[in-house]
């Protein structure tokens, strides 16, 4: 029986996740090149934090259904984003922006999760406005707020009617910017199918190529060890060992194996460059 587990921290609610943050191991500036991190998606999640970790130094692989990642669903997002900036100065705060989508979630939302939201929801828009978003503003060229749904004050940001294509195209060109630096790597066209569990933790996904129909395993392990696990097995062939239906969460050494990659030499600049920064290829000792 699965055992439905939040992690949330324990204390008292507005302390329960600074509380959290102040006891977590930092990672050193000259090691977060080591880590490798998987994100699923390029909404605005997704988008953002591919782009906020890679500028911070790790190596990211990001996965999208769609063609491309600007087709994320997040486009449809159109009516503005919340925040307690309380610009307007009628008395918002963080925690009644809590209560508001405490109350519009109908009380179902995690409250520790919801008041962190709040706490953050100031922090999200200044990433925004960094990333470009054009939000409205007023004739003094100070962000304007509106009254939208059930808050309690005007607290929502927005562009026009295309607050969610502006949102996602901000979070987009920041990705791409570091996919052209090399240390995003977009996977597009693929389907999420199961998660892989090495020794009780997560550690990568399987993933279906939509174009070949194929299945591919993609582990987040050091660049040292592996850095991709890829399926050259078919959909019978992953059936192997298990009834139909069944979960696939644990790599099986018999349906994947070690591949590093190492820069090849017919290669364009671009995939040159993010396959030396992965495997750690210094290409003037290489000689190439």
């Amino acid at each position: 029986m699965m055992e439905l587990n939040a992690r949330i921290p324990n204390g008292p609610l507005e302390q329960k996740w600074d509380n959290y943050k102040n006891d977590l191991k930092l990672v050193s500036p000259a090691n977060k090149r080591n880590y490798n991190i998987i994100c699923v998606g390029t909404g605005l999640a997704g988008a953002s934090a591919s782009a906020s970790l890679a500028e911070l130094g790790y190596n990211v692989m990001t996965f999208c259904v769609q063609d491309s990642p600007r087709r994320a669903h997040s486009i449809a997002a159109q009516g503005g984003i919340n925040a307690a900036k309380n610009y307007a100065n009628d008395g918002d705060s963080v925690y009644r922006l809590f209560y508001d989508t405490i109350k519009g979630g109908d009380y179902r939302s995690r409250e520790a999760n919801v008041y962190r939201l709040a706490q953050l929801s100031g922090n999200i828009i200044d990433q925004c406005v960094a990333q470009g978003v054009p939000f409205a503003r007023d004739y003094g060229g100070m962000m304007t707020m509106r009254s939208f749904g059930g808050a309690q004050v005007s607290r929502t940001l927005y562009a026009r009617g295309q607050t969610g294509q502006q949102l996602l195209l901000g979070a987009y060109s920041a990705m791409m910017r570091q996919v052209h630096a090399g240390a995003v790597k977009i996977f597009p066209r693929r389907e999420m199918v199961e998660l892989v569990v090495i020794d009780g933790r997560a550690r990568g996904i399987v993933v279906r190529n939509l174009i070949t129909g194929s299945l591919e395993s993609y582990v987040a392990l050091s660049v040292h060890q592996c850095c991709q696990l890829q399926c050259f097995c078919d959909m019978e062939r992953s059936q192997k060992g298990r009834a139909v239906g069944e979960p696939m969460l644990h790599a099986d050494s018999s349906d994947m194996h070690t591949c590093f990659r190492e820069p090849p030499e017919q290669i364009d600049p671009y995939e040159r460059k993010f396959a030396q920064r992965w495997t750690g290829v210094d290409s003037q000792k290489q000689g190439r």
